[in-house]
């Protein structure tokens, strides 16, 4: 019911929400009996399939002293039109508290949704509810939970965990809420569809501009991605894509370059899960692999001195893995590390997206790449020809080099 931590806490599904209006004969801030008003908009975590929106009442109510309900219903329902796309029927939560500080969270999700315009590549993984269903949003709340109390045991004394570090997941966090906002589909965005290639598999790609807000350095950029399928598990490909023994294999920047792990830090709150790839043996499973960590790129003519940092975030839900990373100035880590703010720390996320195809779970995932490159040049009108050519090769070799290390087995590091 509070806004400003619903859409911040769910943003990897939520693009927009904003409270119209509200009815409530309480006192503020004591949402028992309160009906909002909204305009809502949801997005998948591809850039091919289109956001979800609609505007909604949602109304909440005590219905003791350990548990609440809160239901949805889109307002769309009342006045039917066959040019509205989407409907939000009577969905909700019930929340019940138990006495050893857990809660049991029931989550419901109805909707009619026309899906005539999603692309092949998406379309069971939208049509089968995996993309906005009830264990999306279970999933992702988990997921939430586990990083905010992360980072509010900083306060702990008893915390292993220093200052630095735990702005180091601010701006961890930060970089992933601008990687979900470039994977959304909002239809204000200026974008262009392009043809990749004659290949079924990448032949689709958006790209778009997006600009700084004021108040960080100035950056224009554009933002390309593409969704594809890998014949191979979601398991098989976080490993591969997150482990920094096999980064050369797939990121064309580090070819021919030594990439080494420093400073991982745990993003989950399960005991155990500062782990570090490479290792020999069994793989670890994706629930030990949730951090986030630096990278350094050296260059074997001087391995002394890093060529690029890298922040990079890794984590998996029970319904999605995500591998996603930014450049980052040496002298903005060092001032993170040492207790300084990261508010204003550029961050230009770059990633992947891996997810089941929703038919067979441990053959196919698909995968959607996106790429951010800064270019002075571009603006909402004008996307420079070099550049599209430039994140055009990059999207297709990435996409062929991760489809290369992942089906054959001795591409696996």
């Amino acid at each position: 019911m509070n806004n400003e931590q619903y859409s911040p806490v769910l943003s990897n599904m939520v693009s927009k929400a904003k409270v119209l209006g509200v009815l409530s004969t309480q006192a503020r801030g004591d949402y028992n009996g309160a009906l909002q008003v909204m305009a809502v908009e949801f997005h998948a975590p591809s850039p091919l399939v289109a956001n979800r929106k609609c505007h909604l009442a949602r109304y909440s109510r005590r219905l003791n002293n350990d548990a609440w309900g809160v239901v949805d219903i889109s307002l769309e329902s009342l006045s039917p039109n066959p040019l509205i796309g989407y409907r939000r029927k009577s969905s909700g939560r019930l929340i019940e508290r138990f006495r050893d500080g857990l809660c049991k969270v029931t989550w419901v999700e109805h909707c009619e949704a026309d899906n005539s315009s999603v692309p092949k590549v998406c379309r069971y993984f939208v049509t089968s509810g995996h993309a906005y269903g009830a264990k999306q949003w279970l999933s992702s709340l988990v997921r939430q939970h586990e990083r905010l109390t992360n980072i509010r045991v900083r306060h702990d004394p008893k915390s292993q965990l220093s200052t630095g570090e735990a702005n180091l997941l601010i701006l961890a966090d930060q970089m992933m809420r601008n990687f979900w906002r470039n994977l959304s589909f909002s239809r204000k965005n200026r974008r262009m569809l392009l043809s990749l290639s004659d290949d079924e598999n990448i032949n689709k790609a958006i790209i778009r501009f997006v600009k700084e807000k004021e108040g960080r350095r100035p950056g224009l950029a554009l933002v390309m991605a593409a969704t594809i399928r890998i014949p191979a598990s979601d398991r098989r490909i976080f490993y591969f894509l997150q482990d920094e023994n096999s980064r050369s294999k797939w990121d064309i920047l580090s070819h021919g370059h030594i990439v080494q792990q420093t400073r991982s830090i745990s993003n989950g709150c399960v005991p155990g899960n500062r782990v570090c790839p490479g290792n020999e043996g069994s793989k670890p499973s994706l629930k030990n692999l949730q951090r986030s960590f630096l990278l350094f790129v050296f260059s074997p003519e001087d391995p002394d001195r890093a060529v690029k940092t890298l922040l990079q975030e890794c984590f998996s839900t029970s319904a999605c893995s995500y591998v996603t990373f930014t450049p980052v100035e040496a002298s903005s880590i060092n001032m993170i590390l040492n207790g300084g703010d990261s508010d204003n720390v550029l961050v230009s996320p770059s990633g992947f997206s891996i997810l089941p195809d929703g038919l067979t779970r441990d053959e196919v995932s698909l995968v959607t790449i996106v790429f951010q490159i800064l270019d002075s040049a571009a603006s909402p009108m004008c996307f420079p020809a070099h550049s599209v050519y430039g994140m055009y090769k990059l999207i297709t070799e990435t996409a062929k080099a991760i489809t290369a290390g992942v089906v054959d087995p001795y591409n696996m590091g």
